[in-house]
């Protein structure tokens, strides 16, 4: 009886030892671990881009290993908006921002509806987030506020892509506001000795004064070719080889 007795005593101060947590702290921001033989319970204070305030809070139960239960906030606002725009209203309000007078349009290349996937495909030559964030705020910010350009990117109605081009070719004629020029070697949209007329704009600086007749130059340009003959393209930038 006396054996039986330290048995159950034993096993007791074992089960209890068993449900004493060790707690560790994780690098995420502030999550504490609290580790026992039985469970794992985690209470939750980590960083996350997603939230308002810069965190996540909650709490997280494993038994053995197999989770039960928790429940994590990301404090993120409700996004509202009193009209939930359609892909092709996101093209609508480009086309509508495009035809405006003084619009820069140097880091622009195209924009066009994915019917099939809902969205609308943008080209930008210098394809950075700055430059992402940019185009949100010069389209929409104005026009249809935050909450709105929260939506879209919530939803992945708009897909960035990189649209740049450059080639080598040779001036064969020099206008005020355009070069002709002559294909060195085929490149993506262009073959060796097409003739392509880059349009340009002449500072008054003299900064591209080199763009004269004969001179070997690299064009880099958006990707978009005017099917006129000969070919148009809008310059982004035109420098002077040897």
């Amino acid at each position: 009886m006396k054996k039986k007795k330290i048995i159950i005593i034993v096993a007791i101060v074992v089960f209890i030892l068993m449900l004493i947590p060790i707690p560790n702290r994780i690098k995420d921001g502030g999550s504490v671990e609290y580790n026992a033989v039985l469970y794992q319970y985690t209470k939750i204070h980590r960083l996350s881009e997603k939230s308002s305030t810069g965190y996540e809070d909650g709490w997280e139960l494993k038994i053995l290993g197999i989770k039960i239960g928790g429940k994590i906030d990301t404090h993120t606002k409700d996004i509202h908006v009193e009209i939930e725009p359609t892909y092709k209203d996101i093209q609508n309000r480009i086309n509508e921002f495009l035809t405006k007078n003084a619009v820069n349009l140097s880091n622009y290349a195209y924009s066009y509806t994915d019917d099939n996937n809902r969205k609308v495909i943008i080209g930008l030559i210098d394809n950075n987030e700055n430059n992402q964030n940019n185009f949100f705020d010069k389209v929409f910010k104005d026009c249809c506020g935050v909450d709105y350009i929260n939506y879209i990117k919530e939803h992945n109605m708009i897909e960035f892509k990189e649209s740049k081009e450059v080639f080598e070719a040779t001036i064969i004629e020099a206008k005020e506001n355009s070069i002709t020029v002559e294909v060195l070697k085929d490149c993506q949209s262009f073959k060796e000795k097409d003739k392509v007329v880059v349009k340009i704009t002449r500072p008054t600086n003299g900064t591209n004064d080199f763009n004269v007749k004969g001179n070997n130059v690299r064009i880099t340009f958006s990707g978009m070719v005017e099917t006129s003959k000969p070919p148009q393209i809008d310059a982004v930038k035109v420098e002077l080889i040897s």
